[in-house]
């Protein structure tokens, strides 16, 4: 997969989560093309901008929960991504909260230093 697909590919995933739009058969099936590490850093990014405390957290945890329960490869393919030096980068260089109002920047990080 080309890095412009990886990152609309990821955009979608992450927005999917987010929103609601798509089911957890779908992001499986875009997860599954896509980098454990960008996965990994993609449901970090969703447990920081959705902690406990907001509203609307409920609907995207619960989507994340879904999504590991019906689909564990997942979420372990993600865990053990956690400690890839990319990882690693990415969680000493940035902040979370930097990309709240523009995720696809996050992602478009991750993709390119992932693809460099």
């Amino acid at each position: 997969m080309d890095t412009q697909t990886q990152i609309r590919e990821s955009v979608r995933w992450l927005r999917g989560l987010e929103e609601g739009n798509l089911p957890a058969q779908d992001l499986f099936n875009i997860a599954d093309n896509l980098d454990p590490v960008a996965i990994s850093l993609m449901i970090r990014y969703i447990r920081k901008k959705y902690p406990s405390t907001k509203p609307e957290a409920g609907a995207v945890i619960g989507r994340l929960v879904e999504l590991g329960s019906t689909y564990p490869q997942i979420i372990n393919r993600a865990r053990d991504a956690e400690h890839d030096p990319i990882s690693e980068w990415f969680m000493d260089t940035y902040s979370f909260g930097e990309f709240y109002q523009n995720p696809e920047e996050m992602v478009q990080l991750i993709i390119d230093k992932l693809e460099g």
